[in-house]
């Protein structure tokens, strides 16, 4: 617990710092919205390298949507390429206008048998211990994607991933075509996906 709220410092600092750095996006309409990977500056780097945190995901939302509408985030846990269950599943009703502002994703390993998985969004957060056993596997952790990419409603889009295989080979996570389900997902034991999905608040 005490190195989740150590994180939680340095989460809202980042998020503090990165948005003063961002202005309004021009001709911004309903039907566009956008994410891009966000590259830390070597001051939050330091801030998250002082706090230990393992390699946090970070990316900026741009464009609006319409008071009806809703973003939601979410993990995906895939064992062996099959799907398992979905985590963390937050809808933050309030954000309807996104000047770069921040998400994140990120797997902190606990202990031999726990991961602490933890989202963050542009009005909070959200955590939850999960029973992995990562003392067997060989873990990657990365982004899913590498380029501003555009959103369609409906449809859901894959920003970063970690992953583990109990084998001696482990693939790297890789970007993947138009933000889709990474391939080779089967060559994982386990992969945790986080997923954003621009959908119609709940109600409409």
């Amino acid at each position: 617990m005490k190195h989740i709220k150590k994180y939680s410092i340095v989460w809202m600092s980042i998020f503090l710092l990165a948005g003063c750095s961002f202005m309004s996006p021009k001709d911004s309409t309903d039907a566009t919205l956008s994410i891009k990977p966000y590259t830390l500056s070597e001051h939050e780097e330091l801030l998250l390298s002082m706090a230990g945190a393992n390699n946090p995901q970070f990316f900026t939302v741009n464009g609006k949507i319409a008071e009806n509408e809703d973003l939601t985030y979410s993990v995906e846990v895939y064992h062996k390429g099959k799907f398992k269950e979905e985590l963390l599943l937050t809808s933050s009703t309030q954000d309807k206008h996104f000047d770069g502002k921040l998400i994140s994703f990120t797997v902190t390993e606990l202990d031999e048998e726990n991961v602490a998985i933890k989202l963050s969004y542009p009005s909070g957060s959200t955590s939850i211990t999960y029973p992995i056993e990562v003392a067997s596997l060989a873990r990657s952790f990365g982004n899913l994607v590498d380029k501003d990419s555009t959103l369609i409603k409906d449809k859901p889009i894959y920003l970063a991933a970690w992953v583990g295989t109990k084998g001696s080979m482990l693939r790297s996570v890789a970007p993947s075509e138009n933000s889709e389900l990474p391939e080779s997902l089967e060559t994982y034991d386990i992969a945790l996906l986080y997923k954003v999905v621009w959908t119609d608040a709940e109600g409409n």
